[in-house]
C-alpha cells in the first residue's frame, strides 16, 4: 500500500487554512452590530431585526463549528501520516534486521 504523507501533510494545512478561514470570518461578522431601530422603528422592523438577529447569531455558531471541524480534520490527517511514517520506519529497520542476521 502507498501512503502519500506529504499529501497527507498538504491537506492537512489546507485544512488548518480553511478553518482558521472560517475563524476570521466569524470575528468579522461580529463587528457587524445590529442595533436596534436599524430597519425602522415599526413592529415588523422589530421582527424582522430580531430575525436578522438570530441569524447572525446561527451564521456565526456555524462558522465556529466549522473552524472547529476543519481543525480536527488536519489534526487527524497529520495523526494518520506520523503514524504511516512510523510504520514505515519500523517495518523497514526490521526488514533491514532480518536481511543482515540472513547474511550472515
Amino acid at each position: 500500500m502507498f501512503v502519500d504523507v506529504g499529501l497527507l501533510h498538504s491537506g492537512a494545512n489546507e485544512s488548518h487554512y480553511a478553518g482558521e478561514h472560517a475563524h476570521g470570518g466569524a470575528d468579522q461578522l461580529s463587528r457587524g452590530p445590529l442595533l436596534s431601530g436599524m430597519f425602522g422603528t415599526f413592529p415588523v422592523a422589530q421582527t424582522f431585526h430580531d430575525a436578522v438577529g438570530a441569524a447572525h447569531a446561527q451564521q456565526m455558531r456555524n462558522l465556529h463549528a466549522h473552524r472547529q471541524a476543519l481543525i480536527t480534520v488536519g489534526e487527524k490527517a497529520r495523526h494518520a501520516a506520523t503514524g504511516f511514517t512510523d510504520m514505515d520506519d519500523g517495518n523497514a529497520a526490521e526488514l533491514k534486521a532480518v536481511v543482515c542476521s540472513c547474511a550472515t
